[in-house]
């Protein structure tokens, strides 16, 4: 459903669940990535909910990927990521 959804709308922002070993998402990242390069920018901002605490490159994921948060996840930790990416 996700990847339907991802060719029919453009969101503000993807927040992924990485699963246990941050590769659950993987199959959306090609169309994450068309979205991205059709902006000209890196838009839509992409975060990851992880089981690990660290950025996207100390944990070896893709370049789609903005910031990493590290569950627990709870408003308090997550809401100030998407409202630095979106820029409010």
């Amino acid at each position: 459903m996700a990847v339907r959804t991802l060719r029919s709308l453009v969101p503000g922002a993807i927040v992924l669940d990485g699963g246990p070993d941050n590769k659950d998402c993987d199959n959306l990242m090609s169309g994450i990535e068309a979205l991205r390069r059709a902006s000209g920018r890196s838009f839509p901002p992409v975060i990851l909910l992880s089981t690990k605490n660290g950025t996207p490159e100390s944990l070896g994921l893709s370049d789609i990927i903005d910031v990493v948060v590290a569950k627990p996840i709870t408003p308090e930790r997550l809401q100030p990521v998407i409202d630095r990416l979106i820029g409010r």
